[in-house]
């Protein structure tokens, strides 16, 4: 059965719509968690400094593996939202450039498997 111009442009807005959610609840996500793992880090250097000095302390390199971490996350972070500010660009740049259409779905499925892969090793 066809589906009508109305119902093909509704399921394209609600299309739109998904997308939009979808962007809006990534880019929460990435900010919780670098807000997570940096204030994760600033408790950990104000809990060694005033309570617990560094000293004194029994699991040192436990401390120092967290930190190395929460470091990690925040370092994957950043460079998985510097990609992904430019890889939108060559996405844009490859539109302008009029690349086939079978190039352009290459180039940003080889570009989002990037950012995926960044931000899965983040988590």
């Amino acid at each position: 059965m066809e589906k009508s111009e109305e119902e093909i442009k509704e399921w394209k807005e609600y299309r739109l719509s998904i997308l939009e959610q979808k962007s809006k609840s990534d880019d929460d996500f990435e900010k919780y968690i670098t807000f997570i793992a940096a204030g994760g880090l600033g408790l950990t250097l104000t809990f060694i400094d005033k309570i617990s000095p560094l000293h004194t302390s029994i699991c040192v390199w436990l401390i120092v593996m967290g930190w190395f971490m929460l470091a990690s996350t925040l370092f994957i972070n950043l460079l998985s939202h510097y990609l992904s500010s430019r890889f939108n660009e060559k996405t844009v740049q490859n539109i302008d450039d009029t690349l086939s259409y079978e190039e352009l779905i290459n180039n940003i499925d080889r570009r989002n498997k990037t950012i995926s892969n960044l931000n899965l090793s983040s988590y």
